[in-house]
């Protein structure tokens, strides 16, 4: 594929509904061209028709892969790297609240294995496409219930003990030391890496969890922000100017804020790119 110069391809995983669909809807009224990574096809070029809707000359192409299966991330990123040989955004935004514990084809708990290995391998081995770009960012959504979480490297990816609080809670710390790890990696190159925070968000997010999960996020949703407003913040740092050259940081409310301080240990976050290598096979 011979991409325009003036066009930014700016891939989004879990573009299908919520903070995703809206980040891919606002993106491609920009004028990006917009690839959305979805797992369901019906859901996938559901939201397509939605979004062109509202943007009729959008840019939008649907790529499928279930994230929880690092084969299928394999598979997607040599998709995405034939089709599109630069990459100037890549925006990991896919995640859920498991309920009860489930485990992978690969063996890995699922919020594990979706939040965080997928993100991690499909990063990396996109790495040739966002270098190529003249200014390429990677943009990874976590929480703010990282600060719940912490990294046990005798079982990660595979507790003892199981909570889905606990599990989502350690993934969204997994990104932040990905993240942080992963800026210190290329610091000298013309790539830049954050992650953020979007807020609690008016969707479907945590819809397939346990019964005391969804009727949590029923009662919070007077409170909650848009899916629109969940997005603002991926959206400013995949676009703005003023965020070119910051990287290794975290976002809130399109400000940069200061993550929980375990997050900041560099010796945990080596480990943790090599407990993430090592389990993704890369």
């Amino acid at each position: 594929m011979i991409k325009d110069k003036d066009v930014k391809v700016m891939v989004v995983t879990g573009a299908s509904s919520g903070i995703g669909k809206a980040t891919a809807e606002a993106l491609a009224k920009e004028g990006n061209q917009v690839v959305m990574v979805c797992r369901s096809n019906e859901k996938g070029r559901q939201a397509i028709t939605d979004i062109q809707k509202h943007v009729p000359d959008a840019q939008l192409e649907l790529h499928l892969a279930d994230l929880s299966s690092m084969e299928e991330v394999r598979r997607l990123a040599d998709e995405l790297k034939t089709k599109y040989p630069v990459i100037d955004v890549l925006i990991n935004n896919a995640g859920l609240i498991p309920g009860h514990q489930e485990t992978t084809v690969d063996g890995w708990e699922l919020a594990w294995a979706t939040n965080h290995l997928a993100p991690f391998l499909l990063t990396n081995l996109l790495m040739d496409s966002l270098l190529t770009s003249e200014q390429g960012r990677v943009i990874n959504v976590t929480s703010e219930a990282h600060r719940l979480g912490q990294i046990d490297f005798d079982h990660a990816g595979r507790p003892q003990k199981y909570s889905a609080i606990t599990a989502y809670a350690d993934s969204k710390l997994a990104n932040i030391h990905f993240t942080y790890e992963l800026a210190r990696r290329t610091e000298f190159t013309n790539l830049t890496v954050n992650c953020l925070h979007p807020g609690v968000v008016a969707s479907n997010f945590g819809s397939n969890s346990n019964f005391f999960i969804r009727h949590l996020f029923r009662l919070a949703g007077f409170f909650m922000k848009s899916p629109a407003k969940g997005a603002a913040t991926s959206v400013y740092l995949a676009t703005s100017p003023y965020v070119k050259l910051v990287s290794g940081k975290y976002f809130k409310n399109s400000k940069q804020a200061n993550s929980a301080a375990d997050s900041n240990n560099a010796h945990v976050a080596r480990r943790v790119w090599d407990i993430s290598a090592e389990q993704t096979g890369f």
